[in-house]
């Protein structure tokens, strides 16, 4: 029996999904960031390339890439709207749980029912009251003031609002402000991110979105334990974004000169201006 054909319109649009696929791919990880997108897919890169080639995507494999890469789902699908989820800051970590992720509904909640609160001038030494309660201010900074072992009032550029339960070690965690795109679209250039100082033991760590310093300089990556080296990882695999390797003992004693900062445990892509 002779095998049914693809109905025309169906496979165009399998292919218009394909292109789409392979644009998104190549926009984020390069002309040759196949195999690294297909790592992070838990696929082989021959099977990623056979998608972007036409041949039907799971939709397990779907769900997964429209989470690590953050694409409109009705773009990709349909070609209409914005290529990116309206609204970045919606996106959650790849590494949040589930209770995390109520967290993140929790903030949106919130965003929704205050007003002007989200962040305030620290100079007027005012807090609403009506944000006492659950809430507490976090002190936001530069990169480079954050790697500091102690941190001065005179560093403190605002403060930002952060849900009580969203911060395991309050006193250790302060807010900075991202400088480039290196892990857009999860979090993009100018986001602001709260980095728990408390945390800094790599190998509680592994897959997590922290700060690190590499040659003397802070950046924000996901953190991988390879072997003997620490992999700090970009979103965006590239020529201006590079996988930093650094050498690592995971049988050295946690100790004050370790590279990692703290991790990054929150993270808010819009905020008003004080």
């Amino acid at each position: 029996m002779a095998r049914k054909k693809t109905p025309r319109t169906r496979a165009n649009v399998k292919a218009m999904v394909s292109s789409r696929l392979r644009d998104v791919r190549q926009e984020m990880f390069g002309e040759h960031g196949g195999p690294e997108l297909a790592r992070r897919l838990g696929l082989p890169a021959r099977t990623w390339y056979n998608y972007e080639t036409g041949v039907t995507v799971p939709a397990e494999v779907l769900l997964s890439f429209i989470e690590q890469t953050g694409v409109n789902p009705i773009w990709l699908l349909s070609g209409k709207g914005p290529r990116y989820r309206q609204g970045v800051e919606d996106m959650v970590l790849a590494d949040l749980s589930p209770v995390e992720l109520i967290r993140r509904g929790l903030q949106k909640l919130e965003e929704s029912q205050t007003t002007g609160a989200a962040t305030f001038d620290p100079r007027s030494g005012e807090i609403p009251a009506e944000a006492l309660a659950d809430f507490i201010p976090v002190n936001i900074v530069s990169l480079d003031n954050l790697t500091k072992p102690v941190i001065t009032p005179s560093m403190i550029e605002g403060r930002i609002m952060a849900y009580r339960q969203w911060l395991l070690n309050p006193s250790e965690t302060y807010a900075a402000r991202l400088i480039d795109d290196s892990m857009a679209p999860i979090l993009p250039e100018g986001s602001i991110v709260a980095v728990d100082r408390a945390m800094t033991d790599p190998r509680l760590l592994h897959g997590r979105i922290v700060v690190a310093l590499a040659e003397g300089k802070p950046v924000v990556r996901r953190l991988e334990i390879s072997g003997r080296h620490i992999l700090l990882r970009p979103n965006r695999v590239g020529a201006d974004h590079a996988i930093i390797p650094i050498p690592y003992n995971d049988e050295a004693a946690p100790g004050p000169d370790r590279p990692i900062v703290g991790q990054v445990v929150w993270s808010w892509s819009r905020f008003l201006s004080s």
